[in-house]
């Protein structure tokens, strides 16, 4: 994302309007162009949250390689229903030098902001309207005042999977009237939590040995807090507050996410209080934490740089415990003979079929899974 306004643009003619983009710039508009319906709804679809209007010539192609000559008005129409269909609050607007069809009532009709390619005048009016339909568009002014917080719900952070979750923990700090039931979203923040411990580990900030191991959530928290015994610490990993927030979020966060709660009762409490403070509090730190690890990710990404600022007390000698080939169940389970492995772990660093030796176990806490998996592997390395 960018504070820019992103804008879809199709166009089979895109590669020669350099002029169009020129204008686009001097609006703040960042046109991302494509020349057929398919290029550009794939795209759409796939990155919907990107995008805050979208721009559409009259006559363009139905796929990326399809030949000069097979250009058609019919992918226009079929176009703006994908649209509707994918997002009804993201206006489009028509920019074409075809004069029959700017000059069709029926196309009007169809699409009632139309402009003529190569007016000025018309061109200024139609990026005008842009900006406006951008700048009054619900969502795009949420991405634009908590920037930070909704860049780090992109693929190039914690992933674009969470920027739904996070949209709607905005939404109820902007309506807190609207507010249903507040300890049903505490499960969204943890895992947007977790993607923050897994974004940290790869680039150094969390070993690798406590993501691996069971109970690595608040594991990472502790270790993050820098009072791990078993490591020396030589700087702050993150920003002491920030350590904080992620404790205290996670102390409702994970205890909320289960009906009768570990420790605090925090469903339980939720479900009786008149008010939703607890929450709005919550998810207050937690924009505070992304807004904060934005910044921080940017300025700290060399791993070596990162791994410096702690350093394991203790190496003991390696004792293999079991030695085999990992692979996954119908459940999507990853195990290692009788060892359960830590799947979002396992996702990250290996695929199925790589050799491992297990060096670390503990008994599988898994109720529904210890008869088929007696042991969790808490430590294990790749054999090259």
């Amino acid at each position: 994302m960018s504070k820019k306004y992103n804008v879809l643009w199709i166009d089979d003619q895109h590669e020669s309007l350099d002029a169009v983009h020129k204008t686009a710039t001097d609006f703040d508009i960042k046109l991302w162009p494509f020349k057929s319906m398919n290029g550009g709804c794939v795209e759409l679809e796939a990155n919907l949250s990107k995008y805050d209007a979208v721009l559409l010539d009259a006559k363009f192609f139905e796929n990326e390689t399809d030949a000069p000559g097979t250009e058609d008005t019919r992918w226009v129409h079929q176009t703006k229903d994908r649209i509707r269909d994918l997002d009804n609050t993201l206006a489009y607007f028509v920019l074409t030098g075809q004069a029959k069809t700017y000059a069709s009532p029926e196309f009007n009709n169809a699409f009632p902001h139309v402009f003529n390619k190569g007016v000025d005048k018309d061109e200024d009016g139609l990026f005008n309207m842009l900006v406006d339909a951008c700048q009054n568009r619900g969502l795009t002014k949420l991405k634009h005042k908590y920037f930070n917080s909704f860049e780090m719900c992109s693929d190039t952070y914690l992933g674009k999977k969470h920027f739904d979750r996070l949209h709607n923990l905005v939404l109820d700090i902007e309506n807190s009237s609207q507010i249903k039931i507040a300890q049903d979203s505490l499960t969204g923040i943890r895992k947007i939590v977790e993607a923050i411990f897994s974004k940290l580990n790869e680039i150094g900030c969390i070993p690798d040995d406590i993501i691996h191991e069971n109970g690595w959530i608040s594991g990472s928290s502790f270790f993050l807090s820098g009072k791990n015994s078993n490591y020396t610490y030589y700087q702050n990993i993150i920003h002491p507050v920030i350590a904080f927030n992620i404790f205290k979020i996670l102390s409702v966060s994970q205890d909320g996410s289960h009906n009768e709660g570990n420790n605090l009762g925090v469903d339980a409490y939720m479900a009786a209080t008149t008010n939703t403070f607890l929450y709005q509090s919550t998810v207050l730190l937690l924009l505070d934490t992304l807004d904060y690890l934005k910044t921080f990710i940017d300025n700290n990404s060399k791993i070596e740089k990162n791994q410096a600022k702690w350093e394991l007390n203790q190496v003991h000698e390696i004792e293999i415990i079991y030695e085999g080939l990992i692979d996954t169940d119908e459940s999507g389970n990853y195990y290692c003979g009788k060892y359960l492995l830590n799947k979002s772990y396992a996702e990250r660093n290996n695929k199925i079929g790589d050799k491992i030796k297990i060096i670390e176990s503990s008994d599988n806490g898994q109720a529904s899974l210890k008869g088929l998996y007696p042991f969790f592997a808490t430590k294990y390395q790749t054999i090259a």
